[in-house]
């Protein structure tokens, strides 16, 4: 049988696969916030990944597939308001939705898929030996990794610092020593929910949830992180930058994983689908019109790596 290569987000080249442990392949892809019904962006990372994973089972003996999912988050929050019932049962909800439609797409469960709020005491751990550490200070309430004591920070994305702050996902707040660095922990409303810790009262940033999960449940290094293009910066960058210093294997950007996957944007008329762009299209409203295989054939229907022109034609 020919080698398996894959193209790796980190080198940016095609690589022969080397397992780290050719009897159980590990892989990571990041799951869905679930605050709303799932978008076919979703469905396409769930869907190649899916196809990786089930091509990774004809190879090898055995593989362990983590798929998180976030249900504590800001949008998740505000629909809480909103709608006034708890952010567990909003997430619950759309985290049921999101499974029968992923199984009507014929997207097999993980082997794990963990919840973000099941994982706050490992991510207070983890946060903690960062700040004990020195990567990271307190200021205004918050918690906030320090980019500046990981050089090789950026080196997934490959982007200078000028287009790490463009590219920044919220805009810089005055508590920041650096643009770019990021939230470990941060203080929580009244109306929010809260866990208790050392820095009060509050819950942690994003970027720590999968660096966190990841690490419990598949050890570090393993082999196949995995995720949309979108996420490349900053949210996988800040993982790698954590995970490494938290093992003190700075110089090792492959400590955390070893290899790097991500997918492609779907477009509409070559326009990204966003939701600030008003041009999502749900997943539940294909479901209403095709069978569920028509619609994995139709998200194949290009390169992974490239963009999908998604239409109804």
């Amino acid at each position: 049988m020919n080698m398996l290569k894959i193209f790796n987000s980190l080198s940016n080249k095609k690589e022969v696969f080397y397992p780290i442990d050719k009897n159980n392949i590990r892989v990571y892809a990041c799951g869905p916030t679930v605050y709303n019904y799932a978008h076919i962006g979703n469905a396409r990372m769930a869907v190649v990944f899916d196809t990786v994973v089930k091509f990774l089972r004809y190879i090898y003996p055995k593989i362990t597939y983590v798929s998180n999912i976030t249900d504590i988050d800001d949008k998740i929050i505000k629909k809480s308001l909103e709608e006034k019932v708890s952010c567990k049962k909003i997430s619950d909800t759309y985290l049921n939705i999101y499974n029968y439609e992923m199984k009507k797409i014929n997207v097999e469960s993980p082997d794990f898929q963990p919840k973000a709020t099941d994982y706050v005491d490992s991510m207070i751990k983890k946060i903690k030996t960062l700040q004990d550490k020195g990567y990271a200070y307190f200021k205004e309430g918050h918690l906030l990794f320090s980019v500046s004591g990981f050089p090789k920070y950026g080196a997934l994305s490959k982007r200078n610092k000028e287009d790490q702050m463009a590219g920044s996902r919220v805009e810089v707040a005055s508590y920041k020593k650096n643009p770019s660095d990021f939230v470990l922990w941060k203080p929580s409303k009244k109306s929010e929910p809260a866990w208790d810790s050392p820095w009060g009262l509050g819950r942690p940033g994003w970027h720590t949830e999968c660096f966190a999960m990841a690490s419990d449940i598949l050890k570090t290094p393993f082999d196949i992180h995995a995720g949309g293009l979108d996420l490349k910066f900053p949210h996988h960058d800040n993982e790698i930058a954590q995970s490494c210093c938290f093992k003190n294997k700075n110089d090792d950007i492959q400590s955390y994983a070893k290899y790097w996957m991500h997918n492609g944007f779907v477009t509409l008329e070559e326009k990204k689908m966003s939701k600030s762009l008003g041009n999502i299209k749900l997943l539940k409203d294909y479901l209403k019109n095709y069978n569920g295989e028509i619609i994995r054939l139709a998200l194949l229907g290009s390169h992974y790596r490239s963009p999908l022109v998604w239409s109804d034609s």
